[in-house]
């Protein structure tokens, strides 16, 4: 299974509503080209690297709990990392 999460500049609309949270799209293309959209809500700031900085985000349908790194696109220098 392949996956590609969708980009900032691409997020739903609602990204910083009233209430302060921000909710992100991930895009799932699947090997035989089906495709599935997961939602997730980020929550509380874990960390900052030198690169990168760590959420806990949140999963919509399953309400699990997970921690991402947020890497800006301008940083990847190299196509194959993008």
């Amino acid at each position: 299974m392949a996956t590609k999460a969708q980009p900032a500049s691409q997020r739903r609309d609602g990204d910083n509503n009233d209430a302060g949270t921000v909710l992100v799209e991930e895009k799932i293309v699947r090997f035989n080209g089906d495709i599935c959209i997961k939602h997730y809500e980020r929550g509380k700031f874990l960390g900052k690297g030198g690169f990168a900085k760590c959420y806990e985000f949140t999963n919509m349908d399953t309400r699990r709990v997970s921690a991402a790194k947020i890497i800006d696109k301008n940083t990847l220098t190299k196509s194959r990392a993008k």
